[in-house]
């Protein structure tokens, strides 16, 4: 499932480093798999996982979710012990059993737009 590709015009609310991109069956297993955000958030200086992306930009790095939030993916993909955390008890808690990790896809995807 990937989400819509359109301009985000709105200003961030949200700022991640050290960010990934997983794809889950967060609606249930027979509904498309939705695409989360995790990193490390800048404002606040924590861990994040995003509801379901709905858009994306990959012009602005800006991606528009479910709940309304835009954030901005700053710097590059990466690991952050904090949002490991977050992302473990977030799938815990959802009772996710299955992701797949689109980290690589997006990244591929903002090189051909910064060119």
């Amino acid at each position: 499932m990937a989400w819509r590709i359109e301009p985000i015009p709105q200003a961030p609310t949200k700022t991640l480093d050290a960010w990934c991109v997983y794809e889950v069956p967060f609606d249930g297993p027979d509904a498309p798999w939705t695409r989360h955000l995790v990193g490390f958030r800048v404002e606040g200086s924590k861990g994040q996982v995003s509801s379901p992306v709905e858009s994306f930009d990959p012009v602005t790095r800006r991606a528009r979710t479910r709940s309304g939030q835009v954030y901005e993916l700053r710097i590059g993909p990466g690991f952050d012990a904090a949002a490991f955390v977050v992302w473990s008890t977030w799938i815990y808690v959802n009772r996710i059993r299955e992701a797949l990790d689109v980290t690589d896809e997006v990244e591929s995807l903002l090189r051909n737009f910064s060119q």
